[in-house]
C-alpha cells in the first residue's frame, strides 16, 4: 500500500512538473509572440498582441465599425490587433497598400469565403489570392461587367422595379420593412442578369429557399472564423465536415455557400437542355458564356459555375446595402429628400426621363448622384479591414517598418470619416461636399473612397449594383412620398464583413402618378 501512494505522489509531481513545464512554454510563446520585431512598438489593446482570439471575440459582437474608430482613436493611425496584424487609418497609406501596382495580396482571411465544389476549395475572383490567377479569372467576363455592357442587362431592372413599385402601391400606408424588401429586389435582379431567371423573391414575399438567410450564417461564419484562419480547414473548409454538414435537411442553413453552387449547376443544366433558338440572342450572363464558348473561348463547368455563383454570392448583398444607406438617408433628412425629388420632377417635367428611368438618364441628375455617393461614404458596405501581406522586403509605413507577412489592412468606415480628406463635417451627411467643394477637393476625396474596395482587386461588378440603384432611387422618388415609420429612432446596424441594415421601416404615400404595370 504504502508503495501505491509512493507511487501515486511520484506520478502526481510528474504531471505538475508536466503542467508546469506546458505553462513556462506557453508563457515564452505568448512573450515571443507580443514582443515579434518590427511589431512590439507598435501600439494596440494588450490582449492583442498575446493571442489570436482578442479579434474574433471583438468581431463576434458585431459592431466592428465602431471597434476600428475607437482603436484609432485612442492609439493613432496604427494599431496592432492582433500578434501579426496592425490596421491603419492614415489615408496616404491606400494606394500603397491597394493601388494597381502594389505588391500586397490578399491575406488568408479571405479563404473562409471560398466555396467546396467537386470535393476542392473553389476560390472565387473575390477570395484568389494569387494576382495571376485573379487575372485569369477576370479576364473572360471582364467584357460583361464593363460600363459599355450595362445597357442589354437594364430591361432586367426594369422588371424588377416594376414589380417592386406595384408592390409598394399595394402596401401604401402601411409599414414596410424597407430592408428585406430592397434585398430581395437587389437578389431577384442578380438572379435576373445572371440566368434570365428571377428566384421569386417579390412575388412570393419571402425569403426562398432560405437563401438570403443562409447568406446572412454564411458571412456571420468566414467575417468570424477568418480573423484566425487557421481554424476553417478544420470547420467549414475541410470537405468532410462540410459533406457532413450539408446533408440534407441541413444544406441551405449548413452552407449557404454550397447552396448557391447548386443553384448555379441547376440553372446551367436547365439552359444547356432547352433547345431554344433564342439563347444566342439573350443578354443574361450564362447565355453570353455560352456565346462566348461558341467563339473559341470555352469555360470549363467549375469557372462557369464559379463566375456564375459569384455573381449571387456578391452581387445582392452590395447593393441592398447601398439601396437601405440612400433610402435610409434620404428618409432621414427630408430637406435632401425633397431636394432630391425636385431634381427628379423637374427632369420629368423636361421630357427628360422615360416611363422607366434609364441608367443614362439617371447620370444626368447630379444632386441625386452627391446624394447616392454621400450615402455610401457614410455607410460602406464592407466594413472590415481589406487584408494584406507586407511583400518581400518589408515597407515603411505610420513611422514603423513592417516586415513581410505582417498582415496590414485599412477599414473602409475608418478612411471615410478622415476629416483631412472630407472636411471638419466628415461625420455628417451633407450630399454638397460633392458639388460644392473646390474641384481638387472632390478629386482628393474620390481617391479615397473605398466603397466598391480599391485598385486592382475592387469590386468587378460595381457597374451592375450601381445601375440598379441609379434607376430605382429616382423610380421611387418620382411616385412616392416615404416616411419613417419604425418605432425606433434608429436603424440596427450588425457587421460581419457587410454592413447590413435592419429596421428600416417605411411607409409609402403614391404621389398620384401611376407605376408602371409589370
Amino acid at each position: 500500500m504504502s508503495i501505491f501512494i509512493a507511487y501515486t505522489d511520484q506520478l502526481d509531481g510528474f504531471k505538475g512538473l508536466i503542467i508546469f513545464t506546458l505553462g513556462i512554454v506557453m508563457l515564452i510563446s505568448y512573450v515571443t509572440t507580443a514582443l515579434k520585431p518590427g511589431l512590439r512598438s507598435i501600439p494596440g489593446p494588450i490582449m492583442a498582441r498575446f493571442t489570436y482570439l482578442y479579434r474574433p471575440f471583438r468581431i463576434a459582437k458585431g459592431d466592428a465599425p465602431n471597434f476600428y474608430m475607437s482603436l484609432h482613436e485612442k492609439y493613432g493611425p496604427i494599431v496592432r490587433t492582433s500578434p501579426s496584424t496592425v490596421d491603419i487609418s492614415d489615408p496616404a497609406a491606400l494606394p500603397i497598400i491597394y493601388g494597381i501596382s502594389s505588391k500586397f495580396i490578399k491575406s488568408t482571411f479571405y479563404n473562409a469565403f471560398s466555396p467546396i465544389f467537386e470535393g476542392e476549395t473553389m476560390p472565387s475572383m473575390f477570395t484568389v489570392r494569387d494576382p495571376i490567377a485573379h487575372q485569369a479569372l477576370r479576364r473572360p467576363v471582364a467584357q460583361k461587367f464593363s460600363m459599355s455592357s450595362i445597357k442589354s442587362l437594364e430591361p432586367f431592372a426594369d422588371e424588377c422595379t416594376s414589380i417592386f413599385i406595384d408592390a409598394m402601391k399595394e402596401l401604401q400606408g402601411q409599414k414596410v420593412d424597407l430592408g428585406v424588401w430592397l434585398q430581395w429586389y437587389a437578389f431577384d435582379v442578380i438572379g435576373a442578369i445572371t440566368f434570365q431567371r428571377r428566384f421569386g423573391f417579390m412575388e412570393n414575399r419571402e425569403d426562398v429557399m432560405g437563401m438570403i438567410g443562409g447568406l446572412e450564417l454564411g458571412l456571420k461564419y468566414a467575417g468570424v472564423v477568418g480573423q484566425v484562419p487557421a481554424l476553417h480547414p478544420w470547420l467549414m473548409g475541410n470537405r468532410w465536415v462540410a459533406k457532413l454538414l450539408t446533408a440534407q435537411p441541413l444544406i441551405e442553413i449548413a452552407d449557404p455557400l454550397r447552396t448557391m453552387v447548386n443553384i448555379t449547376q441547376e440553372c446551367i443544366d436547365d439552359y444547356d437542355k432547352t433547345p431554344d433558338k433564342t439563347h444566342g440572342q439573350r443578354p443574361d450572363f450564362l447565355a453570353w458564356l455560352r456565346s462566348e464558348e461558341s467563339k473559341g473561348k470555352p469555360l470549363s463547368n467549375r469557372d462557369m459555375i464559379n463566375h456564375l455563383s459569384n455573381n449571387l454570392l456578391a452581387g445582392s448583398d452590395t447593393t441592398a446595402i447601398s439601396l437601405r444607406a440612400i433610402l435610409y438617408f434620404l428618409v432621414r433628412n427630408r430637406s435632401v429628400y425633397k431636394m432630391a425629388q425636385q431634381e427628379v420632377d423637374k427632369a420629368d417635367s423636361d421630357g427628360k426621363l422615360s416611363p422607366l428611368i434609364t441608367y443614362a438618364e439617371c447620370l444626368e441628375l447630379p444632386y441625386l448622384q452627391a446624394v447616392m455617393k454621400e450615402a455610401m461614404r457614410c455607410h460602406p458596405g464592407v466594413s472590415f479591414p481589406l487584408e494584406r501581406l507586407v511583400p518581400e522586403g518589408g515597407i515603411d509605413l505610420c513611422g514603423a517598418h513592417l516586415k513581410a507577412g505582417t498582415i496590414v489592412g485599412m477599414n473602409a468606415a475608418v478612411i471615410h470619416r478622415d476629416k483631412t480628406v472630407f472636411g471638419d463635417d466628415a461625420d455628417e451627411f451633407r450630399p454638397e461636399r460633392w458639388i460644392n467643394c473646390a474641384e481638387e477637393q472632390v478629386k482628393l476625396m474620390n481617391r479615397h473612397l473605398m466603397t466598391f474596395g480599391y485598385g486592382s482587386r475592387s469590386c468587378i461588378g460595381k457597374n451592375i449594383s450601381i445601375m440598379e440603384m441609379g434607376k430605382l432611387i429616382p423610380q421611387l422618388l418620382r411616385h412616392f412620398e416615404i416616411e419613417w415609420a419604425s418605432d425606433e429612432s434608429e436603424w440596427r446596424v450588425e457587421t460581419f464583413w457587410f454592413a447590413k441594415q435592419n429596421g428600416l421601416m417605411c411607409r409609402f404615400s403614391p404621389r398620384g402618378v401611376s407605376p408602371p404595370s409589370s
